[in-house]
């Protein structure tokens, strides 16, 4: 009788999965693009767990950056901080301000759950610092007088 009680008291009983398959999926869609204050980086948000599965808990993202022929190392981390949002950010993005002109940079995300699962490291954006080109005025249309 006991153990009939241990069993139901356990609570809901789901699938195990790998941990391998609770990641995160690959961001693949890592850009790199000079601006006034140094590296942007953008990328979307990873809506899936590795096996594919909808995913809801997405706590952080680590970028990492390799300069020049370096390995990489963390830099930065990105909380999110939407998970109860109606509207969640679909995009996320960091300007890396330590940065030098004529300097070639290397960089790659990693996502992580709130539970600690890591996705496999993004595409690999590169880019050489310069400044940006400025952008271009609008045309001024003369005045009648």
């Amino acid at each position: 009788m006991l153990l009939l009680a241990l069993a139901l008291a356990c609570g809901r009983k789901t699938i195990v999965k790998a941990p391998e398959l609770v990641a995160p999926a690959r961001i693949d869609n890592l850009t790199a693009a000079n601006a006034v204050e140094g590296i942007q980086l953008s990328w979307r948000r990873p809506e899936r767990y590795a096996d594919g599965s909808q995913m809801y808990d997405l706590g952080s993202f680590h970028v990492e950056r390799g300069v020049g022929s370096e390995v990489f190392a963390p830099v930065h981390t990105v909380e999110v901080t939407d998970r109860e949002r109606f509207q969640q950010e679909r995009r996320f993005g960091w300007t890396d301000t330590d940065t030098v002109l004529g300097q070639t940079y290397r960089y790659r995300v990693v996502s992580e759950t709130t539970d600690g699962y890591v996705s496999q490291p993004s595409n690999v954006a590169i880019l050489e610092r310069a400044q940006p080109s400025p952008t271009p005025s609008p045309a001024r249309t003369p005045t009648p007088r």
